[in-house]
């Protein structure tokens, strides 16, 4: 495992898995990795089926209209729970070794600066609501100002959990929280807008009473607190509280601007089509934070096994985002019609560009969140996102002028532009891992996706009949298929699956 005490295992130095005459604790160490991955994606893959099963349910009976203001809601919250969280969501996983006296400093910090800004928003909510053109969500969106201080609490649990490797214990919380909250989410439709945050609420509300259950003994918390780590956790926290809160600014500009630009229907119509693009993305974000970030931050004294690590870790998310969004950017019109009926087909384009934007950007820039947390460089991604706000909202402000498809085209080719300097501000500057290598196998792995998925779209589909699910199952096998391929022959990617299965 990553995570295994330097000593205790040690690496040759061709590859950071390699096995030694210490291999006992080694085979546990790396198996210790491979449960939390396998724990990791169940959950992901569980959360994921269900999001998108409820949204492909309640888009047939709530209004676009009621998506719209359910849109700004999310929005108002995602920014201020990145307020709530203050930066120091991770810093027991940077701290590796901190006793109890520090943890219980983190929660109790945790837990103030959550209340704090529960209390803010709060007040503000009226003034907030009434600026963005939406009154009538005003008390939908007080109910969820809970999330802020539930959030707090709930990310020093899961902190805890993962400095210690309990990824089972988290993942089966999680999927619980995420079955109880689709339970309601279906049960409850006819309230419309305030189903939709309630959903929400209780699968946070369940996350946190959970792990306080199965990862209490592990917080152990008491009033015994040691103060003195307070300017250290800020210090640390501030710029990776400004670096999140930045870039979820930037991630929710489209819909800050659309807010004043749209009706609340045609907003919602592009806060449907965006959830199903960017779901696939965000979900691989629980492994990305919960298994690259402790990897990350046990080897990053040796170079060598820096870079090898995060190139499989690159290699390994870049494989699986293909198999996602590469059919959704081919045959979009399927996919658009299955979850959401004929109406939003004639929107498949929208999808087809925003799974581009996802795709790039997720695999462009994901691992960035870990590798500056587990460095300590938050400062330097604080900066990059100070510097990117502006152009980011002139894009988009200036697209958005000549409708949705200007607008996400805009953005797919700002993400595309800044691929190559993400790798050299970030990516060489403290891995040393050169852009030749992203870009080259990106290539291959899009490549050998796109190409028999377009021969299949253009020249064979259109023959098949109409029949429920026939043509959708055509393109997963094909899928699938190609995926087998590059397994057996794209030797890249074969040696990194090898390599952290710890074979």
């Amino acid at each position: 495992m990553y995570l295994a005490n330097t000593a205790a295992l040690r690496f040759n130095k061709t590859s950071p898995f390699s096995k030694t005459k210490e291999s006992n604790k080694g085979k546990f160490t790396l198996s210790r990795l491979v449960s939390a991955t396998s724990w990791t994606t169940l959950a992901t893959v569980v959360n994921l089926l269900l999001t998108m099963a409820q949204l492909a349910v309640l888009v047939r009976i709530i209004t676009p209209s009621v998506f719209g203001q359910f849109a700004v809601v999310n929005m108002v919250i995602e920014v201020f729970v990145a307020f709530a969280l203050g930066g120091i969501s991770n810093f027991l996983v940077y701290k590796k070794n901190a006793d109890q006296p520090t943890s219980n400093a983190i929660y109790f910090l945790a837990l103030g600066i959550g209340g704090i800004f529960t209390l803010v928003l709060f007040l503000l909510t009226p003034f907030l609501a009434t600026a963005l053109g939406y009154e009538s969500i005003v008390q939908e969106l007080r109910l969820a100002t809970v999330l802020l201080v539930i959030s707090s609490l709930a990310s020093q649990y899961q902190a805890v959990g993962m400095k210690n490797f309990h990824h089972q214990r988290v993942a089966q919380v999680d999927i619980i929280a995420k079955i109880l909250s689709f339970i309601f989410a279906i049960s409850f439709s006819h309230l419309d807008l305030l189903c939709l945050v309630g959903a929400i609420v209780i699968y946070q509300l369940v996350r946190l009473v959970g792990f306080m259950i199965v990862l209490g003994k592990e917080v152990n918390l008491s009033t015994k607190v040691n103060t003195s780590i307070y300017r250290e956790a800020f210090n640390y926290g501030i710029f990776d509280f400004g670096s999140q809160a930045l870039n979820i600014v930037r991630r929710q500009l489209d819909v800050i601007i659309l807010a004043v630009t749209l009706p609340s229907s045609e907003l919602g119509v592009y806060h449907v089509i965006k959830q199903l693009a960017s779901r696939p993305a965000q979900a691989l974000q629980p492994i990305i934070g919960k298994v690259a970030l402790p990897a990350f931050a046990e080897v990053k004294e040796d170079q060598t096994r820096f870079a090898r690590v995060y190139k499989d870790f690159f290699i390994l998310q870049l494989f699986v985002l293909a198999i996602i969004y590469i059919p959704v950017i081919i045959t979009s019109d399927l996919v658009t019609e299955l979850f959401f009926g004929p109406d939003f087909v004639q929107h498949s384009w929208v999808l087809s560009i925003l799974a581009v934007f996802w795709f790039v950007r997720v695999a462009s820039s994901n691992l960035v969140g870990p590798l500056v947390q587990a460095t300590g460089y938050t400062k330097r991604n604080f900066l990059w996102n100070v510097i990117l706000i502006l152009p980011n909202t002139l894009v988009i402000y200036a697209s958005s002028q000549y409708g949705v498809v200007s607008l996400v085209l805009a953005m797919t080719v700002f993400q595309l532009i800044l691929f190559p300097i993400v790798n050299y501000y970030f990516i060489l500057f403290i891995t040393k891992v050169s852009f030749s290598f992203s870009l080259r196998n990106m290539v291959i792995v899009v490549l050998s996706l796109a190409a028999p998925l377009s021969i299949l779209k253009y020249s064979i589909l259109p023959l098949i009949p109409e029949i429920f699910l026939v043509k959708e199952v055509v393109v997963a096998l094909l899928t699938f298929a190609v995926a087998a391929m590059l397994l057996v022959f794209f030797k890249e990617l074969k040696s990194s699956l090898i390599r952290v299965k710890g074979f």
